[in-house]
């Protein structure tokens, strides 16, 4: 295989990994277990998630399109890109709050409907300026204010990488990471751009550099680098195993009040929206085993599922928003409430077809990012 040939092969993985992100995102967003696929989404409620993943891929595809791709191009021109690709997100982040937020209105006796909704009903002038300052945020698209923040400091990290200053880039977001208990706004969701930011400017980092580091990675010895794999990928199966077990096995009679107290003094070092130091870590790990995983298994993966996985990676942002339309309006129609197995099998396979639907038809593809 030949240089371009590997580049375009990694680039395919990403894709494949990407949309497999955002199929898990989908149904853990719908969350109608058990259904049979929660044996592939662990529900979200393991130690570490697929968002994160979205982002770190974010950030790498980032860093080789807008950074390397065009490092012979004037400096100028990627900025541009970013800066409208920023303003782009923020106001299809900005119209979609608004849309989710006057439907939950006419919807907000009906159990299924999203919670949070702004309260109270009228206080337009309120709403209008919390939703424009991203101090407000409603719907299943909450994270397309995330990315509009972070592409818009993009040009900064993409000059800082141009220099050659990617320990500067990386001690900058560190140190941003460091001050999330300091957020002005509420801790949770809103202050997530302070921890974040690290996981997609360290993506931005990799993929920046992604044909120096696997030029490395190839100079190293085989049996060292079979050793490392190897190591990555045993300390991440035990890894999850140990958190599946902790995390669903409060039920098994003879250990389970054990399990649950073991979650309960976990939990604080992995809790999603400030990504401590235990919850970067292991992210780490399953991100590599996974990347590895479908590295190994690409043609197979491709073969038995690129007809989805390639459709929804390859329009991630588009895919992303269209199930936040699926996931609110199925919602609505099947409520909150407990269902057998398999309605909520159907329930879930009709949101994959709705969003694949609208993927392969380009349903207003020509409004919404891709």
């Amino acid at each position: 295989m030949n240089k371009a040939a590997a580049a375009l092969s990694r680039i395919h993985v990403l894709d494949l990994l990407r949309g497999y992100f955002l199929l898990v995102i989908l149904l853990n967003h719908l969350h109608y277990y058990p259904s049979g696929f929660e044996w592939i989404t662990g529900q979200s409620f393991l130690y570490t998630s697929t968002a994160e993943g979205f982002f770190l891929l974010s950030g790498i595809v980032l860093g080789m399109v807008r950074g390397a791709k065009l490092i012979d191009k004037p400096f100028k021109l990627a900025a541009t890109l970013l800066l409208k690709r920023s303003l782009q997100l923020y106001i299809t982040s900005i119209v979609l709050v608004f849309l989710f937020t006057f439907i939950g209105w006419f919807f907000v006796d009906n159990p299924g409907v999203k919670w949070g909704v702004w309260q109270p009903i009228g206080e337009f002038g309120a709403l209008i300026w919390n939703t424009l300052t991203l101090q407000y945020n409603y719907g299943w698209a909450d994270y397309l204010r995330l990315y509009a923040i972070f592409i818009f400091f993009s040009p900064l990290a993409i000059w800082l990488l141009r220099k050659g200053y990617w320990y500067i880039l990386l001690a900058a977001s560190f140190g941003v990471w460091t001050l999330y208990p300091f957020s002005p706004w509420p801790a949770g969701e809103y202050s997530q751009q302070f921890s974040w930011q690290l996981i997609f400017f360290t993506g931005l980092i990799v993929g920046f550099y992604w044909k120096q580091i696997n030029t490395w990675w190839l100079a190293q010895a085989v049996r060292i680098r079979r050793i490392v794999v190897a190591s990555i990928v045993s300390i991440s199966v035990v890894t999850l195993i140990f958190n599946a077990l902790i995390v669903f096995g409060d039920g098994i009679p003879a250990i389970g009040p054990t399990l649950a107290s073991w979650d309960n003094a976990l939990s604080s070092y992995f809790a999603k929206d400030r990504l401590p130091i235990p919850r970067l870590i292991l992210f780490g790990l399953w991100f590599i085993s996974l990347y590895w995983l479908f590295w190994k298994f690409e043609k197979p993966i491709t073969r038995r599922l690129g007809w989805l996985l390639l459709p929804f990676g390859t329009n991630s942002l588009y895919t992303y928003t269209i199930q936040a339309f699926v996931v609110f309006f199925l919602m609505l129609i099947f409520n909150d409430k407990p269902y057998p197995w398999y309605i909520n099998l159907t329930v879930s396979l009709s949101a994959i077809a709705l969003v694949y639907a609208a993927v392969r038809t380009k349903f207003l593809m020509k409004i919404i990012p891709r």
